[in-house]
């Protein structure tokens, strides 16, 4: 049967506990709402001052139900930003084999395919360089949206700029699997040590892990793991940069250029939302993105996961929770 409680379990999602324990901090009462003691997500929270606010996931004001609609959406987000001048990579969306061929066919840097909307980047892939492999990639989109993005691949790492009312809160790389060379030891033997780091032992990043995924990886920057990696060069085994997959974070908040910072901030003014999460690929987050080719927008999220700026891999945890408790005490 339903019911609520006011602590939490490991059951309870870790974005969700980190808001409950910033809550706690502030003398707020948070309930959870549970079906058969399952967690929903749903939660109702009484300030100080006796206000009693319910919401989902996370504690945020109501806006625009159309911006809300687009915001996650990929090729209608893609479209509005080309139209201000915030950076974006060039390409189009495709509903035939056809359309997303002749997208391909003009794009001439290295092309990613990922589905309209949804999906997080399970159905994404990198690095396509020939007809065959667009293909193969616009199949693997298009199971779980008719539409697909074909754009070319930014140059750069990830990164996760969160904006919470208006100002720039945290920005975090987000790294794939890797191993730097010391000119001595083979790239297996890198591994090893990777994995001995105490944070890969759980519960929030893994080990780094040798599977098919990750020889494809190495095999395109054309290496095995028994080669003597040279001294500061850096091999990836993954194209995603999720924890599951053996993926760090670094916290840059920072080392972020004033002009990428107005970029951030202005993309949340355009949104109207009052919390996202803007994935943005570029090199160098300490230079403008002016002076950089190939970096922009990949992706924003009205609902973001920030629990990774809380609990980074290296670098300084950055309280995203207590800036969203901050909106809530305001209003």
């Amino acid at each position: 049967m339903a019911n609520r409680q006011d602590e939490i379990d490991d059951s309870t999602s870790l974005l969700a506990q980190m808001l409950w324990h910033e809550a706690r901090k502030r003398g707020i009462t948070v309930w959870e709402f549970r079906l058969f003691n399952l967690p929903r997500n749903i939660f109702l929270a009484e300030l100080p001052n006796g206000k009693r606010i319910t919401y989902e996931g996370i504690p945020i004001p109501p806006h625009s139900v159309f911006q809300e609609s687009w915001l996650d959406n990929k090729a209608i987000l893609k479209n509005q930003f080309r139209r201000i001048g915030i950076p974006i990579a060039k390409g189009g969306t495709a509903m035939t084999r056809k359309k997303a061929l002749n997208i391909f066919n003009e794009l001439k840097t290295l092309v990613i395919v990922k589905p309209h909307s949804g999906s997080g980047s399970r159905h994404t892939t990198l690095h396509i360089m020939n007809e065959q492999e667009l293909l193969r990639a616009f199949a693997i989109a298009t199971e779980v949206s008719p539409v697909a993005v074909i754009e070319e691949e930014l140059v750069g790492s990830v990164y996760r700029a969160t904006v919470v009312d208006g100002k720039l809160v945290a920005t975090l790389r987000r790294d794939p699997p890797s191993v730097v060379g010391d000119g001595e030891k083979t790239i297996s033997e890198l591994v090893d040590d990777a994995n001995k780091h105490p944070a890969r032992s759980g519960p929030y990043f893994s080990k780094i892990k040798i599977d098919s995924d990750a020889r494809k990886e190495l095999d395109w920057q054309k290496h095995t793991l028994t080669d003597v990696l040279q001294k500061g060069k850096r091999v990836t085994f993954h194209q995603k940069v999720n924890w599951s997959v053996g993926g760090t974070t670094a916290d840059v908040s920072d080392e972020v250029h004033p002009d990428n910072k107005k970029l951030f901030e202005r993309v949340a003014e355009v949104l109207k939302a009052p919390i996202v999460g803007i994935d943005f690929i570029i090199e160098d987050m300490s230079r403008s993105w002016k002076e950089q080719e190939r970096c922009g927008v990949i992706e924003c999220n009205s609902m973001p996961f920030f629990d990774n700026h809380h609990l980074p891999f290296e670098g300084e945890p950055r309280n995203v929770a207590g800036a969203i408790w901050d909106i809530v005490e305001k209003k």
